[in-house]
């Protein structure tokens, strides 16, 4: 589906295991010339540059989760509860594809879908609570509140419990899925609230 990403992640894995093969060469050579030689010197360079290796290919591994993650945090701090559209031109592609059958495929269309909404819930809030990023996808699960006073338990108000997947490319959003769980009760049969042990990662309301 992601060409760039799956290069990406191809280039990773032959770095390391690259990397890992040095390695290996370096005991196998260690162990063949003993201690006292000079070719001892060649091999703790080959080790050397092996530890560098692999260490720059794990480093990137995690690099490109951390990119996205930022990306889609941003569109939800800045665009949804801050309403700021504008910030769309910068953290989604122009041809961008929904899933959501009521959101309208292109940047365009969304800031549109989103204007109206933003009018009909001039105070809707989404409180992040956990952020799961890995490849070229993020989801992230949040609490959204229409007004100051909900609680989540009238989606008809813009609440409810919402995961939504983001799929991105060079550092935009290009594709999005979501799924909705509404009401939230006042209480459940095992005690716990849909959000127990999560994060808060944007800023609460005032």
């Amino acid at each position: 589906m992601n060409t760039i990403g799956n290069v990406g992640s191809g280039v990773r894995a032959a770095g390391t295991a690259l990397a890992r093969g040095l390695l290996a060469v370096c005991a196998l050579y260690g162990r063949g010339v003993g201690a006292g030689g000079a070719p001892w010197k060649a091999g703790l360079m080959l080790g050397f540059l092996a530890v560098c290796f692999l260490g720059a290919s794990t480093a990137g591994a995690g690099s490109l989760e951390d990119r996205n993650r930022a990306v889609v945090l941003r569109y939800m701090q800045e665009v949804i509860n801050e309403r700021k559209l504008d910030v769309l031109d910068e953290v989604m592609v122009e041809d961008w594809i929904a899933h959501n059958p009521t959101e309208p495929n292109g940047r365009e269309g969304l800031k549109e879908f989103f204007g109206g909404m933003f009018r009909q819930f001039p105070e809707v809030h989404a409180d992040v609570k956990r952020v799961i990023a890995e490849g070229d996808l993020v989801a992230v699960h949040s609490h959204y509140t229409g007004r100051k006073q909900d609680r989540g338990n009238d989606w008809a108000k813009g609440s409810g419990a919402v995961i939504d997947i983001f799929r991105l490319v060079d550092g935009k959003i290009v594709e999005h899925w979501d799924v909705n769980q509404r009401p939230i009760p006042e209480e459940s049969v095992n005690g716990n609230t849909m959000f127990d042990g999560g994060a808060l990662y944007n800023y609460r309301r005032p």
